[in-house]
């Protein structure tokens, strides 16, 4: 059989993870299928995925956009693979063929991440409607079957769009194996202080707002001399934070790092004394278990899928009560006992996630929706 896989996203930062290492490890133990891996032109040379039942496919389509569905839509056709599977939501409407699809998450439509300006406000409010009443609906429509991270997702999604849920599979996701080599010069970088870290984008669903808060009452109520490191390549949404920063007279205490790379990353979960989760809304949350594979305790969210990944391997708060997640903080800070339980229970934890378990998932959905007619 001919499997096609989008791979569009393989070099972003969430999905591409989640495409490459299962790719990786489908492509280890599947020697029998045929393999083409849709990728853009920029992608291909940062790719070492060499093996004989692979094949790139090129293209020069972005998500969303006109080109994702038509010249998506000739591809497909021309090669006419016994199935495709679409790692995310988007896909070319019009497109016949038998097809699995991922759900990562909905959070899109219950957050609205938007920035200041009527322009990009109108924009959000006009892609929301296509994504969901357009591309999400039919795509969950039409696939075989919906792949989602988390027994969250599945219910969200099943409720959200109707679907019975056992046209829904969960297929969990995984931390890295290997980690680069951990490389910073926190000096540099303006940490000089024992450090609470975290690492991603700053969307507002990710509810980084409420997080320095929460670390200014540590600062100013619990007298704790410790900096805040928010680690990620700046962007809008983080010239809003740096505002709130300062008008809390904050700056000396909170560093946003910008971009980091691997090795940098590396030596900031190793250095820090807890990774703080406070998001709003997941599908699965890697983070944190990036954490825990550093040898960090965890504060995080109680919200969505948060307790399933984490099971008791982290410290919960309600991410919308600054007080609770600032006294979650404290405690894990303060309390050698508990910080070092919570690490023995998410080097547990982590171990329940594999990409190798992914990738065999993954396999049976692809074997059951290719025995549908």
């Amino acid at each position: 059989m001919k499997i096609l896989i989008d791979g569009r996203g393989i070099k972003k930062t969430g999905i591409g993870r989640y495409i490459e290492n299962t790719l990786r490890a489908i492509l280890e133990i599947d020697k029998k299928n045929q393999y083409e891996l849709l990728v853009r032109d920029i992608d291909t040379k940062n790719l070492d995925l060499k093996v004989d039942n692979l094949e790139y496919v090129r293209t020069t389509a972005n998500f969303f956009g006109v080109k994702e569905q038509t010249e998506i839509l000739s591809i497909l056709n021309a090669r006419k693979p016994d199935l495709v599977h679409f790692t995310n939501f988007n896909f070319p409407v019009a497109y016949r063929g038998k097809f699995v699809i991922t759900i990562h998450d909905l959070t899109l439509l219950h957050f609205r991440n938007l920035r200041n300006s009527m322009a990009r406000k109108v924009y959000y409010m006009f892609k929301e409607q296509v994504m969901r009443n357009i591309v999400l609906r039919q795509g969950i429509k039409k696939a075989s079957v919906v792949l989602v991270p988390t027994e969250y997702v599945k219910e969200d999604v099943a409720k959200t769009f109707k679907v019975r849920r056992n046209k829904i599979s969960v297929t969990h996701e995984a931390v890295d194996k290997d980690f680069a080599t951990p490389r910073v010069n926190l000096d540099k970088k303006g940490i000089n202080k024992p450090f609470v870290l975290y690492v991603g984008n700053a969307y507002p669903h990710k509810n980084l707002e409420r997080m320095i808060m929460a670390f200014g009452k540590l600062i100013t109520k619990y007298m704790l001399d410790y900096q805040l490191v928010i680690a990620g390549k700046k962007d809008t949404f983080h010239k809003g934070l740096e505002q709130s920063v300062a008008d809390a007279g904050l700056q000396d205490r909170v560093v946003f790092t910008d971009f980091v790379t691997d090795q940098e990353l590396a030596g900031l979960y190793k250095n820090a004394k807890l990774y703080v989760f406070p998001s709003l809304s997941e599908g699965f949350g890697l983070p944190p278990l990036e954490a825990m594979a550093h040898h960090l305790p965890v504060a995080s969210s109680n919200a969505t899928c948060m307790p399933e990944v984490l099971g008791d391997a982290a410290a919960y708060f309600d991410p919308r009560n600054v007080t609770e997640m600032a006294e979650t903080m404290l405690a894990v800070l303060t309390d050698e006992k508990l910080a070092k339980g919570l690490v023995i229970k998410g080097n547990r934890q982590i171990k329940k996630y594999s990409w190798h378990k992914t990738a065999q998932e993954t396999l049976e959905v692809y074997e059951l929706a290719l025995r549908q007619k």
